[in-house]
């Protein structure tokens, strides 16, 4: 992970724009907060169950497709952290230039069971990990103001190509 600096814009009806330097540009409606915590960026908001991590990860291998890259950061992060989840759950998107590669999965063998949506966004020579861990009762409408919140994400042009 690499320390970043972030700068904001005030957008008059989105909420605020924040660029995370050599990184990405985040739209944060109104209501939502960032701080950074012990490397990470946390996404909170008032009254809300839960929140979204930010991980930032330089990509070592960038001959990989992008597509195949995203999927192999996912399926190593959740097996590293001992984290069940059937890989047929696993849904990769290619874009060109960006790789998208999703977990949504609800565990429920526990006694408190976890709803995970984890998003690892790839280019070239960067990665994204977002990561959204709620309850199954309040996923609704919390996972997709999430998933938008995430969708809108842009990476910043690679500069060291």
């Amino acid at each position: 992970m690499t320390a970043f600096r972030a700068s904001y814009t005030i957008e008059p009806i989105m909420g605020k724009k924040v660029t995370y330097e050599r990184w990405i540009n985040l739209y944060l409606p109104d209501g939502w907060n960032e701080r950074e915590e012990m490397g990470y960026v946390l996404l909170e908001k008032d009254g809300w169950p839960g929140m979204v991590q930010l991980s930032f990860i330089e990509r070592d291998d960038s001959n990989l497709a992008v597509a195949d890259a995203a999927k192999m950061l996912l399926e190593d992060t959740l097996e590293e952290r001992d984290i069940p989840f059937p890989r047929e759950a696993i849904k990769v998107e290619d874009r060109g230039d960006e790789g998208i590669a999703t977990l949504d999965y609800t565990y429920k063998d526990k006694e408190t069971p976890a709803h995970w949506r984890i998003w690892f966004l790839v280019d070239k020579t960067r990665a994204l990990m977002a990561a959204y861990i709620s309850n199954p009762e309040n996923d609704h409408p919390s996972l997709e103001e999430v998933s938008n919140l995430i969708a809108d994400i842009e990476f910043l042009p690679c500069t060291n190509d």
